[in-house]
């Protein structure tokens, strides 16, 4: 088995490590910029970065100057929010075997999906773009060169 238990989408990682690089940079970016930084197919990235465009977590521009920036500033985007805009909210109860009845009457691991999926959620819901990559120091470099225009 290649990697731990908790598995997530490749788009959900192109799209967390994609906003967390914009957030860490603190400007706009190529979407080609930032799949070479992720060794990620643009094609792929391009797609992922649509749905964050779509659910207004991320601007785009079109052009030679053209590229995506976070929409909102680093402190105000969740984790979960991120993950939410490309698979939708996860559900709590969920089968391994996608049957709406087990077969051995109930789950043969308990609790523990349910807890393991709780825990996530409150740890990807707790998490900003601004915790994991410090950008609060870019984002006050960013306002104050906006209010010197």
């Amino acid at each position: 088995m290649k990697g731990g238990v908790v598995q997530i989408s490749q788009a959900v990682s192109i799209a967390l490590h994609g906003m967390g690089l914009l957030a860490l940079r603190g400007r706009k970016m190529s979407i080609g910029e930032l799949s070479e930084m992720m060794s990620a197919s643009e094609t792929h990235a391009a797609k992922v970065f649509q749905r964050l465009v779509k659910v207004g977590l991320v601007n785009s521009s079109r052009g030679p100057t053209g590229g995506v920036e976070l929409a909102l500033p680093a402190s105000k985007i969740t984790l979960f929010e991120i993950y939410e805009a490309i698979e939708g909210s996860p559900q709590s109860d969920y089968c391994l075997l996608q049957q709406d009845n087990c077969p051995f009457g109930s789950c043969i691991f308990g609790s523990m999906l349910k807890n393991i999926n709780n825990e996530f959620v409150r740890y990807m819901s707790s998490m900003t773009l601004a915790d994991l990559t410090g950008s609060e120091i870019n984002e006050t470099k960013s306002v104050a060169a906006d209010n010197k225009n």
